[in-house]
């Protein structure tokens, strides 16, 4: 899952469905990406607390496959930073402070501004008209996953008319990362990416580079915002977030 800043090129925008975690594989291509999802799900859902182990016995168990597939996942979700792999130990549940989620998203900022610096200079007419169609078909839609599709479309469009190649692999990296997949689970999501898809919209249109650049500046600072409130609402720290800035249990890096 990614915080809507989509850098592949652009789906169809019926193309929201989603393997269920726990669900059915039959039939199902890729095994490791069926438990990357399930795994990915239960840390997003918070079924798999910050610091635990995920046991690849039981994953593999419960899904029905092998230990390969799920070790394959883990190596994966460990490059994602969804969990820390320690030598001889086993995969071990990210656990993320204040800093780590403000850095993140301060990080995807300064590249997302030069993204939409450079697409408020590059988009067509008809391009405008397209992402002006989109913002539409998202407020009349009542259907979360559509609207999560649509938005991710809607980023595409100004991703491929801002990006060199280099840019768009930074921010295809970033945009896979753990506290993106934290945004797009809380409930203000929706609500946030309207107020600053419509911003960015009006500065597109005005082909306003610094304007553009500012709001999405604002906007990654809003998610994280979003995102730090959201994991304090669940109990994801024990203290006030302010207080948990930087003091995060670290589990040893290694892969």
């Amino acid at each position: 899952m990614s915080n809507g800043i989509e850098t592949k090129t652009k789906a169809p925008r019926v193309n929201a469905h989603r393997t269920p975690a726990g669900g059915s594989i039959k039939n199902h291509p890729n095994l490791k990406d069926v438990a990357e999802a399930f795994i990915s799900e239960g840390i997003v859902s918070g079924k798999f607390r910050p610091g635990a182990k995920v046991d690849q016995d039981e994953v593999a168990g419960i899904l029905g496959i092998s230990r390969l597939p799920v070790r394959e996942a883990l190596i994966e979700l460990a490059q994602k930073g969804f969990v820390t792999a320690v030598p001889r130990r086993g995969a071990f549940v990210a656990d993320l402070g204040v800093d780590d989620i403000e850095d993140h998203f301060e990080i995807l900022s300064m590249a997302f501004a030069l993204t939409s610096r450079r697409a408020a200079k590059n988009l067509s007419a008809e391009q405008l008209v397209d992402l002006r169609s989109i913002h539409g078909e998202i407020e009349a839609s009542d259907d979360p996953v559509v609207r999560g599709a649509l938005n991710r479309e809607f980023n595409a469009t100004i991703n491929h008319a801002g990006c060199s190649s280099r840019l768009l692999s930074i921010l295809g990296f970033l945009s896979g990362a753990l506290p993106g997949s934290y945004y797009m689970s809380a409930p203000a999501w929706a609500a946030t990416e309207a107020v600053f898809r419509g911003q960015m919209l009006a500065a597109l249109e005005a082909h306003d580079a610094d304007a553009a650049a500012l709001v999405a500046t604002e906007h990654l600072r809003a998610c994280a915002k979003v995102t730090i409130e959201e994991l304090h609402a669940r109990g994801y720290w024990t203290s006030r977030p302010e207080d948990d800035r930087g003091t995060a249990a670290r589990t040893s890096q290694g892969v």
